[in-house]
């Protein structure tokens, strides 16, 4: 029987988050266990930026809900991931939880790979922002294997399955779960699926989150994305060597310059 481990950042309960999770996980196609945690209803602490847990075998050293998360996690064969849209982006527990990736990464390699889908709902179509693209990157972040993502339009409680289409694609979504990838879609970077670019220069584009790059050429009825150098930002030994590499180097060359940099930080002490 698979564990299926539904993260949902909204705490209204039967919400349209939740009864798409609870859609999707009907949809794999075999028996399974759903455990569903409400994010807001633990204890999530912002990141110190101590570096406390990059020592070996060191917890973070606050107290809250971190390990317990990670535990589950660790134990699920596969993750649901739901988020509404508040202001344009993800409700703003998963970038709580999400920037604890400093912790988080020193055990990527029991959670590598496991197979994730995303919901993101919204109440407007055209107002969802950068929602998608941040769960996302959360997600590969951690080293979880995105196989589907989405968002759906319903602002009541329920109505993100109002719509026969909006039904048929969390079933494919479910499916896709313990199954093949789903397809790119279009305008979506190739290598991690955000559909947020920076253009440093006219006809260059870059993704912000893998750094994936692309020459762009206007034709007459189409744009052409000839996409070049592939981001790399998310592969598990660039994951591993940035967060359990070289950090520590930075941590050992803050020791190193401490008297250089003390100079420059007292002299923005208070005076009183």
């Amino acid at each position: 029987m698979k564990k299926i481990l539904g993260l949902v950042a909204s705490k209204r309960k039967l919400g349209n988050g939740e009864i798409l999770v609870k859609e999707a996980a009907n949809s794999i196609g075999e028996k399974f266990q759903l455990e569903l945690i409400r994010l807001p209803e633990l204890i999530l602490q912002p990141c110190n930026a101590c570096y406390a847990c990059l020592v070996p075998d060191q917890r973070c050293p606050l107290i809250d809900d971190l390990y317990f998360l990670l535990d589950r996690l660790k134990d699920a064969d596969g993750i649901i991931l739901s988020s509404p849209c508040y202001a344009l982006g993800p409700a703003a527990i998963t970038k709580l939880f999400g920037d604890r990736i400093i912790a988080l990464a020193q055990h990527i390699d029991d959670i590598w790979g496991k197979p994730c889908v995303i919901i993101g709902t919204a109440g407007i179509k055209g107002w969802d922002g950068y929602t998608l693209s941040a769960l996302i990157a959360n997600a590969r972040l951690m080293g979880l294997d995105i196989k589907d993502a989405h968002m759906f339009i319903g602002a009541l409680p329920g109505e993100a399955l109002v719509n026969p289409e909006s039904v048929e694609r969390i079933r494919t979504l479910g499916e896709a779960l313990f199954s093949k990838t789903r397809k790119l879609e279009e305008g979506q970077c190739p290598t991690c699926w955000s559909d947020l670019w920076k253009f440093p220069e006219p006809n260059h584009a870059v993704c912000p989150l893998c750094g994936q790059e692309a020459n762009i050429n206007f034709l007459k009825d189409r744009v052409q994305w000839d996409f070049i150098s592939v981001g790399k930002r998310f592969e598990k030994e660039v994951l591993k060597e940035h967060f359990q590499v070289w950090l520590k180097t930075q941590v050992q060359e803050f020791y190193g310059r401490r008297k250089e940099l003390s100079e420059i930080r007292n002299r923005y002490k208070p005076t009183s």
